[in-house]
């Protein structure tokens, strides 16, 4: 007797559970397509749900209706000047039509609430278009919004939150900097944990959903309402061809296979390559293997998108300026023995901080943008294996604003223990636990110092530009970015160059279709968020550079879907 085979049958398969997953199902479900959501992890929002919650889209309706109108041209200028020859009008008309369309629509049609970012400028305020306002922030939200459903949303890592709380990376962060010398912030920040006190008395966890956490809760309780099903702990397995058209994929729910018939099309959303050793090892331009490179996507982003999109003749683009959106990262010790990452994008350019590789020198403006910073470090010379560096700081900065996972206010001993936070009461002596020359230690900061004393950093020009400023202290007396290293004990803690995400990915044209190498379509194959190669095309322009396309082409791909084939 043959055996069963349990089918599913639907008009939309979106495989992948981040921003770009999430956008694509709901706006088919909209439009009144059977949908259905699958994530191979047992809970929903990928990557997205740790991020920091932004999308970057020009021209969106927000800005203007709070007095910041954008302008095409000049968003069009910006990512000439940004992209260069990689610049793909095609591409980049798509998006600058359908980025401010799909704003529109989750915000008026579906309810999704977001905040204009005001101070948040474009990474490179010294090309031409650049300005503020375009990167937009998932409004704060609290965690009855998911009821039942929340115990399916991923979680937040300890080492990307306050003992369990998430925070803000609005102006609640900007608060807890200025904790203990500002009445306000520190107000705020008391009641920030008090609240969350006593929600984790009262219900065992936080209620305040902040950043990506929120933006998955609002996207999933949308798709929900409109009766769309999520499968999790349901991987892809395969994709299914009829005739060279993707027809649907098998799909493993619970250990049981489920043939999905997809009537319309498949859209790959699964999450990128990064935690595929082979794959990164190979496109990534530094040393990438298993202890040399962190990467804070999903742990589950092992390509799984990647390698579908090459059975149906698809193929991955690793032609680009970088395959990944750059992130350096510290490895915080846990009381286990395993290891969690932290971001080093806030502190990075914090004045009274520098950045030196393996033989003591400096080699960048530490307060560029973090993709930036790691794009610089990969390819210098001294980079090592693994490629990283030290940030550095001394007591007075450390007290001011930690450094990476050691804060102020908590106990240090562990990690001083285990290796993690480097310190010592001379710069020699910390360059010998760095395995630096200390004369070449003593050497940079000494004269780092005295132009840091002004205010001034002739070297490398840190402190001049408005980004480094919006990430910097405003209220420090030299310089936003700029303080020198003078005061003993010093710290250090080795960051790795790592990524948030890919830039490389399957090569699609500007309606997200997967294309195989000559150029032709693969029928009913879909590719986006870090599935899809980037449009931005290893560059990154703006806070949610990665959210933001990937929303706005999952919107794209569910639009083509929705209205029918193209040319």
């Amino acid at each position: 007797m043959a055996a069963t085979i349990n089918t599913h049958e639907c008009d939309v398969l979106v495989i992948g559970s981040g921003a770009g997953g999430f956008a694509a199902a709901i706006t088919a479900r909209k439009a009144g397509l059977d949908v259905l959501l699958t994530e191979k992890a047992p809970v929903f929002g990928g990557t997205t749900a740790t991020s920091g919650g932004y999308i970057w889209i020009p021209c969106n309706h927000l800005m203007a209706n709070e007095g910041l109108a954008d302008d095409i041209d000049e968003a069009r200028q910006y990512l000439r000047a940004h992209l260069g020859d990689e610049y793909n009008e095609k591409f980049i008309e798509a998006y600058l039509k359908n980025g401010p369309a799909m704003v529109r629509f989750f915000v008026e049609d579906m309810g999704v609430a977001f905040n204009v970012s005001h101070a948040m400028p474009d990474y490179h305020q010294a090309m031409p278009g650049a300005r503020l306002g375009r990167s937009l922030h998932a409004a704060p939200t609290d965690a009855d919004i998911l009821g039942k459903e929340l115990h399916r949303l991923r979680p937040l890592p300890r080492e990307l939150s306050l003992f369990g709380m998430g925070v803000s990376s609005g102006s609640d962060l900007g608060h807890f900097y200025r904790f203990g010398r500002s009445v306000k912030s520190t107000l705020r920040v008391c009641a920030l944990l008090a609240k969350y006190g006593w929600d984790k008395a009262r219900y065992g966890r936080g209620q305040a959903l902040v950043n990506g956490n929120a933006l998955i809760a609002r996207l999933a309780r949308t798709l929900l309402d409109l009766g769309t099903p999520i499968w999790t702990f349901s991987p892809a397995v395969e994709l299914l061809i009829d005739d060279g058209k993707v027809v649907g994929a098998s799909v493993n729910r619970n250990g049981r296979v489920v043939q999905v018939r997809a009537r319309r099309g498949v859209i790959l959303a699964s999450g990128g390559f990064a935690h595929n050793i082979e794959r990164r090892s190979a496109i990534y331009t530094h040393s990438a293997l298993a202890d040399e490179h962190v990467s804070l996507t999903a742990p589950g982003n092992v390509g799984d998108g990647a390698r579908m999109a090459e059975q149906a003749g698809g193929y991955v683009d690793a032609k680009v300026s970088n395959a990944g959106a750059w992130m350096p990262i510290s490895k915080v010790p846990r009381p286990d023995g395993s290891w969690g990452g932290i971001i080093h994008s806030v502190n990075q350019g914090k004045p009274g901080m520098i950045a030196v590789l393996r033989n003591g020198l400096r080699f960048v403006d530490e307060s560029i943008s973090y993709h930036d910073f790691v794009e610089t470090l990969i390819k210098h010379e001294a980079a090592g294996r693994p490629a990283g560096a030290f940030l550095i700081c001394d007591a007075q900065a450390f007290s001011t604003y930690g450094l990476g996972y050691a804060k102020p206010f908590l106990p240090l001993r562990d990690l001083l223990r285990k290796g993690y936070l480097l310190r010592a009461d001379s710069i020699e002596a910390l360059a010998e636990k760095m395995g630096a020359d200390p004369q070449v230690l003593k050497t940079t900061i000494s004269n780092y110092n005295e132009h840091a004393r002004r205010g001034e950093d002739p070297e490398f020009g840190k402190g001049k530009d408005a980004y480094g400023h919006y990430l910097g202290d405003a209220g420090n007396s030299y310089n936003p970015n700029v303080a020198p290293l003078d005061k003993a004990p010093y710290y250090a803690v080795w960051m790795y160059a790592g990524d948030i995400g890919n830039f490389a990915g399957i090569r699609t044209d500007e309606h997200a279709r997967a294309l195989r190498p000559d150029g032709s379509v693969v029928t009913g194959l879909f590719a986006v968020g870090n599935d899809m190669a980037s449009v931005f095309r290893g560059r990154y322009p703006g806070g949610g550079s990665l959210i933001g396309p990937a929303m706005t082409f999952g919107y794209t791909a569910a639009r083509c879907l929705i209205e029918g084939s193209k040319d």
